[in-house]
């Protein structure tokens, strides 16, 4: 096969869902998401789910109009091929620019935290070389590596959760008072923030949905998939405030990480920074992959240009953004006072505009799907 094909394999039901969960979890649970609303950050987590959730059955509305078409090919049906091709280009440097934003916090977080000695160029290098080298095989391959990795992540994440309770850290007290200032720090920690981040980026699963090859399981899994992921990221995010408190949980830049190191057992099991390090990287990998695939997927679907001619230019582009910024505090400052809050644009006013106009024109001669 040749071009977009080559890249564009089927992938199967479990497959997607392997890939939903691992790409929603990302690095998430290493971090105090929502940590602006203290010992109510899981609440605020909660209220995002639950909205995420509505926004996840907008986008599979969207898709079951084509089944068979690409984020690429809805946004020429909804919106004509000049605007819609113009839009997917768009869309296309957007999930580079994020794929950028991955690549540069393995490269701040390992540096930082883990591998202090290690040039951040060349941690940044490593992950992007991996994910680019993943991507040039195609789907099937990137999803049967997520088949493989998500016991590996699974088994880790239940390692740490049991011996933070064997260790006898968390203090069900740091969760209390509950809203203790009412609802509005909490709406505000959820909204848009937490929406944008990780929910709403459930987005790039349409680059992905149209290659699996039983779409009228789709919806099923999806929603069982997202609904088992938000419930794992509450509990995460409510076991990080019951260890560290809602104090130190804001102050650290990877607070799992900081709850692991308290971990001491029998005087002889601590220093499981490792298993952190193995989560760090299984989660960036697998969302910068994703986002790598689904640039290269949109720009071929509005351009043209084939699938293998995109794959060096893009991951080329990516590294050398990755540098653009001039430090961590600027890399943070970008990402949650600029980039969170220009999420919403793609996550859920360009969906709502291509439901208005699928009502409008009723796509009732569209393939449809269960």
């Amino acid at each position: 096969m040749k071009g977009g094909k080559a890249l564009r394999q089927q992938i199967g039901k479990s497959q997607l869902a392997l890939l939903i969960i691992l790409f929603l979890i990302g690095s998430t649970p290493l971090f105090e998401f929502g940590i602006k609303a203290k010992q109510d950050s899981w609440i605020a987590m909660a209220i995002a789910a639950a909205t995420g959730l509505l926004l996840t059955t907008i986008y599979l509305f969207i898709q079951r109009r084509a089944p068979e078409a690409g984020l690429g090919e809805l946004l020429k049906i909804h919106f004509g091929k000049p605007i819609g091709a113009a839009l997917g280009c768009v869309f296309a440097l957007w999930f580079a620019y994020e794929c950028m934003r991955n690549v540069r916090d393995v490269g701040e977080l390992t540096s930082a935290a883990l591998l202090q000695f290690t040039p951040q160029w060349a941690i940044m290098l490593c992950i992007l070389l991996v994910a680019a080298y993943t991507a040039s095989k195609g789907v099937e391959v990137f999803v049967r590596v997520v088949q493989m990795l998500f016991p590996i992540a699974a088994g880790s994440y239940l390692i740490i959760v049991f011996l933070l309770f064997f260790s006898g850290l968390e203090k069900l007290d740091q969760i209390l008072p509950i809203m203790e200032n009412g609802p509005m720090p909490v709406l505000k920690a959820a909204f848009p923030d937490l929406i944008s981040f990780p929910f709403g980026q459930l987005f790039v699963m349409f680059v992905f949905w149209s290659l699996v090859n039983e779409k009228k399981s789709i919806t099923k899994i999806t929603i069982w998939s997202q609904g088992g992921v938000s419930l794992f990221l509450i509990f995460m995010n409510m076991l990080i405030l019951c260890v560290l408190g809602p104090a130190l949980a804001g102050a650290t830049s990877l607070p799992l990480l900081q709850a692991v190191q308290m971990i001491r057992l029998a005087n002889f099991l601590e220093r499981l920074d490792v298993i952190v390090t193995l989560l760090l990287f299984i989660g960036l990998y697998v969302k910068i992959t994703a986002l790598y695939l689904a640039s290269v997927f949109v720009f071929h679907s509005s351009t043209g240009i084939e699938t293998r001619n995109l794959l060096l230019p893009i991951g080329v582009v990516v590294y050398a953004m990755s540098f653009l910024e001039p430090n961590h505090t600027f890399h943070i400052w970008l990402g949650l006072d600029v980039t969170l809050k220009i999420m919403p644009i793609y996550q859920v006013a360009i969906p709502l505009i291509m439901v208005v106009i699928g009502v409008r024109k009723r796509y009732k001669k569209l393939p449809a799907s269960g």
